[in-house]
């Protein structure tokens, strides 16, 4: 019994563990957006660069 709650804590931890890192959110927090969408050139006239 003394065993059990020693480990309880722990088996705890693994399951909330588990179930956060199957949940739908993390699912799209890890999913991979385009950012070429995103990121916009802006073009500087007159500018020479180094040579």
């Amino acid at each position: 019994m003394n065993t059990i709650k020693a480990l309880f804590p722990f088996i705890a931890a693994l399951g909330v563990f588990y179930l956060a890192s199957n949940s739908e959110m993390q699912k799209k927090m890890n999913q991979n957006y385009s950012t070429d969408q995103e990121i916009k050139t802006i073009p500087v006239e007159g500018f020479k660069p180094n040579e």
